[in-house]
């Protein structure tokens, strides 16, 4: 559906200003659409926790607003098992005859349609995810509630963009402002809701471009939704700061515990998915599979069901979580918590049920948090812990380590309990596990930076970058980081501050080219100059990097630049090693010929 004749000129996007606006306006849509969405799953929850299985999982602050499970039956054993079965067959029928986009975690499908389907969501996937979520989680499934929120936004926006007529830049934009318009609502987090949007995207990058508009909706949807829910964060939590300094080592041992866990969680759901997927069964019965197995978890632990919010608030408010079937607690309780979530969250979204992954790794997080805390007492009880912020330490560090996300990791956290107080220990724990993980992601869509992305292709036109001779816009070429084989390498690590380069280009005695050698990636330590003077020459550690003639591209020095991960390329001709280009020659270059071209489009 377009704009019809008349209104498309008023009404189309026409710049960012226009961006800016309609984000408003996706905000507002994203803020009652997850209002709608909490309630309907919060009443169905009530009914199943509270009158089928007889188990209180607790309400956050948040949304004591919504109905909570007010009456308990008995613990029902055959509700247990059977429960996460029947909503898995529901589920899996609404995937395989109606909408299959509203499997799995919702998250990495939107970070799909980003970089390879231009923003695009069909009308129908918003309204599918969301009963699909309610099914799953009201049925006791282990997920999180941010997908469905998240791909309401997003699906606002992207039919938004279509109505406008908009193109494939704008569409994106406004997708993403979608997906922070419901992540700032659903968890009441308005900066840590933009700020996920625009970090999740890349494991090593944001999407710069897309932060004002996602600020603007995220804001606007937290807004809305708390002038209907009430005011307050999603978690409610006594103040406290960090001011006894013996705890920062308990901090570093979390960051530890946190990325081995979160490799582990990260390896299982990945294995579970492709297991699954290989699975001699109908698709419409593999989620009801999935959702047996994770009864069979529940009848141990039925803390593992549902989204795990509800006991991290009763552990926030002082409460010692005992086990429903066994009735002991202790920090190895929190552990095994913690362990049976990983396999509960991975069978439920990886067997092709709907429902997040960001909640279930804030569990996760927050019951290993929880395990050091405790721990922490009775090994040192002089120190007087608090465990309460280790479990929210825990909770932002096990999602930055898992989503490759450190900033969201943290701003949403400090969002979510309306405190920037535990921001010094955030900090040290989520880069501990970022820094470690820095291999894995949970989101298999993601990609490494905008350069790699089919997203940016606008950015740096690719056919256009092939179409450019080097010879075209470059007849000298730099020299300056241009240094002998022979050169020793401590003696060049003393000349690079003053060269100001930290990849040189090594030449022979004839200036033949003999390939790079990068200071980035080898370096004598300070403490062995001495014992290593003049021993290691930079021929021995010299990298082979294909150089490239006048008569190349732009595209293909790009690439090389992009696949050795060097900063600048040789110019070779007859041997001879006549310079080097960096990325911004390049980057100057592809924007002169743009300029070129759009001027003559003028004159034509």
């Amino acid at each position: 559906m377009r704009l019809p004749f008349g209104l498309n000129t008023m009404l189309s996007i026409q710049g960012p200003r226009s961006i800016y606006v309609y984000s408003l306006l996706i905000g507002l849509l994203s803020g009652v659409g997850a209002y709608g969405f909490n309630w309907a799953l919060t009443w169905t929850e009530s009914f199943t926790f509270g009158n089928l299985i007889g188990y209180d999982p607790g309400t956050p602050a948040g949304d004591l607003h919504f109905h909570s499970v007010e009456h308990v039956g008995e613990l029902s054993p055959l509700w247990i098992l059977f429960l996460p079965a029947i909503g898995g067959l529901l589920v899996g029928i609404i995937t395989s005859f109606f909408c299959s986009e509203a499997q799995g975690g919702g998250t990495d499908s939107l970070i799909h349609a980003f970089h390879f389907n231009e923003g695009k969501i069909r009308t129908k996937v918003p309204f599918y995810k969301a009963i699909a979520t309610i099914l799953t989680l009201g049925s006791g499934g282990s997920g999180g509630k941010e997908g469905p929120t998240a791909q309401i936004g997003a699906g606002f926006g992207s039919s938004l963009a279509n109505f406008l007529g908009a193109g494939a830049r704008a569409r994106r934009t406004l997708m993403l402002a979608g997906t922070a318009g419901g992540l700032g609502a659903i968890f009441r987090a308005p900066l840590g809701g933009a700020i996920t949007a625009v970090e999740m995207v890349y494991q090593e990058d944001i999407e710069s471009d897309s932060l004002v508009p996602c600020i603007l909706s995220s804001v606007t949807a937290y807004l809305t939704y708390t002038s209907i829910a009430g005011s307050g964060s999603i978690f409610s939590v006594q103040e406290y700061s960090l001011n006894d300094y013996r705890h920062i080592p308990l901090y570093i041992l979390l960051g530890l515990l946190c990325y081995v866990v979160g490799y582990f969680f990260v390896k299982v759901y990945h294995f579970v998915q492709d297991v699954f997927s290989k699975l001699p069964l109908p698709n419409f019965l593999k989620p009801a599979f999935g959702g047996l197995i994770v009864g069979c978890i529940a009848l141990l632990f039925p803390e593992v069901l549902g989204s795990g919010f509800g006991l991290i608030q009763r552990m926030i408010n002082g409460e010692v979580l005992t086990s429903t079937s066994f009735g002991f607690s202790g920090p190895f309780f929190l552990l095994a918590v913690a362990i049976f979530k990983v396999f509960s969250t991975s069978l439920t979204v990886g067997s092709g049920s709907s429902g997040g992954l960001l909640g279930p790794s804030f569990a996760i997080g927050g019951m290993l948090g929880a395990f050091v805390g405790t721990m922490a007492n009775v090994l040192f009880p002089e120190l007087n812990i608090i465990v309460f912020p280790f479990l929210l330490v825990g909770m932002g560090s096990f999602f930055a380590g898992v989503a490759r996300a450190p900033i969201a990791g943290m701003i949403m956290v400090c969002d979510m309990i309306g405190s920037y107080a535990l921001l010094p220990a955030l900090m040290i724990v989520a880069m501990i596990a970022v820094v470690l993980s820095h291999k894995i992601s949970i989101y298999r869509n993601q990609i490494k930076n905008r350069f790699l992305s089919p997203s940016h292709h606008w950015d740096m036109n690719q056919d256009i970058m092939d179409r450019i001779r080097i010879l075209d816009h470059f007849t000298e070429f730099r020299k300056y980081a241009m240094v002998s084989e022979h050169l020793s390498l401590t003696q060049l690590q003393s000349n690079a501050p003053g060269i100001q380069a930290s990849d040189f280009i090594l030449v022979g005695s004839n200036e033949e080219y003999k390939g790079i050698v990068s200071l980035r990636k080898n370096r004598i330590l300070p403490e062995y100059e001495e014992e290593l003077k003049n021993l290691i020459t930079c021929a021995e550690i010299v990298q082979d990097v294909p150089p490239v003639c006048q008569s190349d591209t732009l595209g293909k020095a790009l690439r090389i630049l992009l696949e050795y991960d060097v900063d600048k390329l040789a110019i070779v001709e007859d041997n001879r090693c006549l310079g080097y280009l960096r990325y911004i020659d390049l980057f100057n270059a592809y924007q002169n010929e743009v300029k070129n071209k759009n001027k003559q489009r003028k004159v034509v």
